[in-house]
């Protein structure tokens, strides 16, 4: 019986696909185990949203002994993937010639190819949607991965996660697979299997759309996940229902933009009436895609966790024109308006590009600005870097300086210290809820809260008892830059 591990590095949306590999694999009767040491099959489940993460890929590959076979997918290869070839019914555009434009296969029963790179010149016009790429296909990522390590035996993308039983026997595995193959992966439950990046297992990511339209300019995402997605109202309440089922007690509802999801309103209050559910929270939401009946049930629905994760990328008109995000520091402003007008206290988190082409130092300042206005509980800043393929790399030259680049991000960093340890100053003396995701060997409990605010329980009698994964009322008691200290209240 071959043992697999999984490595999972980038987003949310990645750790709920590697749940999805596993429960398949599972089904094809392979065993799960937590280590490289332990595994015959080491996977790889890839981001790409920076160079940086691809680049960990490399690193890590160096690591794995060669006795052991890789598997690789995930964004870092979907962007790669020569569509033209395998989708060769597709009239697309020039500049999704490249990238997973795909979409779903038609049929649940394809033909696999790619195992030989002659097998994917020399397909035909007549073999279009009938056919799902592996290896050669993503040429040529593929042959130069591989050329360096012989140990790499799969590549295959994401979306195709249910056709997996039909690419190991391509490779020679026997596989006993009970279950009906599929081509919509998001309808593969992996049920009683974490699919979160928590320590604890009571957390489920569920997917309600996969891919994005909104092609921000210095994005490769469009590219790695393919055009917009959204699954059935259905399907999500569904799954939702088997995880809680199972002894899950949050529920993470997960989109590249969650919230242009047309029928997300009725999402959230359908999980919201489901039973066992004690914390409902979705990510990442688009500012110019909020309802204001949305925004009231933050207020009303004690299950609706109060934050909002928004990634604003800028403060500047000029800044935010050139990305395409398609609305403007006034929309930020009065969207935050909106937020702090509620009379139940929303924590506000956000993503912050630094140093994007073309950004002055009054860009910069007009960020600063939205900063302390919104006073922001955390800020994941990212130092802006090329990404080929994006419109950004074709047509604006990164010409800021790496230099200014940081000076800017110690600038952000300084005022985000100051305001995050103001905000937390004002959260003693508060009760909260909070779930246990570590216990450390001095007994301290670490875990996060509703508010999605790092907290730590110093060891004492009344922790003694607390379990991973447990839900507690808790006082507030300190408040620290980027953590709360609090006591259970039990």
């Amino acid at each position: 019986m071959m043992k697999f591990t999984v490595i999972t590095l980038g987003c949310q949306m990645n750790y709920a696909d590697t749940a999805r590999v596993k429960s398949v694999l599972k089904n094809c009767g392979f065993t799960p185990v937590e280590t490289v040491e332990e595994a015959d099959i080491v996977i790889f489940d890839t981001c790409s949203v920076r160079q940086k993460s691809e680049d960990k890929v490399t690193g890590k590959l160096k690591e794995i002994p060669l006795d052991k076979k890789v598997w690789i997918t995930g964004c870092m290869i979907q962007h790669n993937m020569r569509n033209q070839k395998i989708m060769t019914g597709k009239k697309l555009p020039e500049n999704l010639k490249t990238g997973n434009f795909g979409g779903v296969v038609l049929t649940k029963e394809p033909r696999i190819v790619g195992l030989t790179s002659e097998e994917v010149k020399n397909l035909k016009k007549s073999d279009k949607g009938e056919l799902v790429g592996i290896n050669h296909s993503f040429n040529p990522l593929f042959h130069n991965l591989s050329q360096k390590w012989k140990n790499i035996e799969l590549f295959f993308r994401i979306d195709d996660t249910g056709f997996l039983p039909l690419m190991l026997q391509k490779l020679g595995y026997e596989v006993r697979y009970d279950r009906e193959l599929t081509n919509e992966y998001s309808t593969i439950v992996p049920e009683g299997i974490n699919s979160s990046m928590n320590a604890h297992n009571k957390t489920a990511y569920i997917p309600i759309s996969t891919g994005c339209n909104q092609f921000c300019a210095y994005c490769i995402v469009p590219f790695a996940r393919g055009l917009e997605r959204w699954f059935p109202v259905e399907q999500i309440v569904k799954e939702a229902k088997i995880h809680l089922a199972n002894g899950v007690k949050e529920i993470v509802l997960l989109g590249q933009i969650v919230n242009k999801h047309p029928d997300f309103l009725t999402i959230v209050k359908e999980v919201l009436k489901l039973e066992g559910l004690e914390w409902l929270r979705y990510t990442s939401p688009y500012p110019t895609y909020y309802s204001d009946e949305l925004l009231a049930l933050h207020e009303t629905e004690q299950k609706l966790c109060p934050h909002i994760h928004i990634p604003f990328q800028s403060g500047s008109n000029a800044v935010l024109k050139k990305m395409f995000r398609g609305y403007s520091a006034e929309q930020c402003y009065t969207f935050i308006d909106k937020i702090r007008s509620l009379k139940r206290p929303i924590s506000i988190t956000t993503d912050i590009i630094l140093g994007f082409p073309g950004e002055t130092e009054e860009d910069f300042q007009e960020t600063l600005k939205l900063t302390e206005y919104a006073r922001f509980d955390m800020i994941y800043m990212g130092i802006y870097s090329n990404r080929p393929g994006t419109f950004a790399d074709r047509k604006y030259p990164d010409e800021i300086p790496y230099k200014v680049k940081h000076q800017r991000r110690s600038q952000l960093n300084d005022i985000l210290y100051r305001i995050s340890d103001e905000n937390n100053q004002l959260e003693v003396g508060a009760e909260r809820t909070m779930i246990v995701n570590e216990i450390t060997k001095d007994g301290d409990i670490l875990g996060y809260t509703d508010n999605m605010k790092q907290i730590i329980l110093k060891s004492s009698p009344k922790t003694a008892n607390l379990e991973i994964g447990m839900l507690l009322p808790v006082r507030i008691t300190k408040g620290m830059v980027f953590k709360l200290e609090g006591e259970p209240l039990l």
